[in-house]
């Protein structure tokens, strides 16, 4: 008995002995490796600096750097604000806030010098450059905040649109017997669009583990549409009470539908209005000179003749 104690004793020491050693040997390893990492050089040689775009080497650290600089001036709810229009327009040519500050400050700089240069080549004896320098400043100060949020409205627009066929093959999809992420998947990869787009933004959140509600809730909110936020919030309502999600789909299809109709409605009854200033400006002058053109010409050759 005493020497089955003694053995189970030297077993134990020699595997913890052999343990420590594994534990110290792999230490050590990872220390050489963190040691190397450190000793890395990271910094780009000058090569490559010189051998990149006048793109990446000037322009993009200029507006980064202005941005940047600018940006520790600008209040908290203008820079929310933008990064707000950068989120529904889809971060349009990978801006951020930064950049778009940057490009505010390029624009509002550039636009009245070029101005003022042309105005001296033009009309050298303009009376007010002065105000005219500042009308482009303006103007050049707000074109880059105002293109994002073009884009922004464009792309809502756009979503809105597609939102009643997404509901329709994302219904089939389901009745077809596909889960509720796999008919959303066979709607982003079907249809082309910004919608799709989102939807596969928020498949990938719910691989990257968010849950399905979280996810959904983020799409609302990168594109700010009101009928995609009632559309999700149907959603998670049929989720969280068990209802039947064909059902609700089926409901939601139908009233966007009506929604997308009434719109059509409402465009076609403001449309006379529309092409009330196009008549009168451009359109009915010209009748005007094709129809009493000639007459007025024969009178005053009357009167000449008289």
């Amino acid at each position: 008995m005493v020497w089955l104690v003694n053995l189970l004793v030297f077993i134990t020491a020699v595997l913890m002995v052999m343990l420590a050693a594994t534990s110290l040997g792999r230490k050590h390893e990872v220390m050489e490796r963190l040691g190397q990492i450190r000793n890395m050089d990271t910094r780009p040689s000058e090569d490559d600096i010189f051998h990149r775009p006048f793109r990446e080497r000037v322009i993009t650290p200029f507006f980064h750097n202005a941005g940047n600089a600018l940006g520790n001036l600008a209040p908290s709810e203008i820079r929310q604000n933008m990064e707000k229009n950068l989120i529904y327009a889809g971060h349009p040519w990978n801006l951020t806030v930064n950049t778009l500050l940057g490009l505010q400050v390029l624009f509002g700089i550039g636009l009245p010098v070029l101005g003022l240069f042309f105005l001296g080549i033009v009309a050298p004896e303009h009376q007010f450059p002065g105000l005219f320098a500042l009308l482009l400043l303006v103007l050049g100060f707000m074109m880059p905040n105002t293109i994002v949020k073009r884009k922004a409205t464009e792309r809502q627009k756009e979503i809105q649109r597609s939102l009643p066929d997404m509901l329709d093959l994302l219904l089939v999809s389901v009745d077809a017997g596909l889960a509720f992420d796999m008919a959303l998947k066979k709607v982003a990869d079907k249809m082309p669009g910004e919608l799709s787009r989102e939807i596969g933004k928020a498949l990938d959140e719910i691989r990257m583990g968010k849950t399905r509600i979280e996810a959904l809730r983020s799409m609302a909110n990168r594109t700010g549409v009101p009928d995609i936020s009632t559309f999700i919030s149907a959603v998670i309502q049929a989720e969280q009470l068990g209802s039947n999600i064909a059902k609700t789909l089926d409901v939601q299809a139908n009233t966007m539908r009506q929604r997308r109709r009434m719109r059509a409605e409402e465009e076609a009854m403001r449309a006379p209005i529309k092409m009330l200033f196009p008549l009168v400006f451009f359109i009915f002058p010209a009748l005007f000179v094709v129809l009493l053109g000639p007459a007025g010409i024969r009178i005053v050759q009357t009167f000449i003749n008289m």
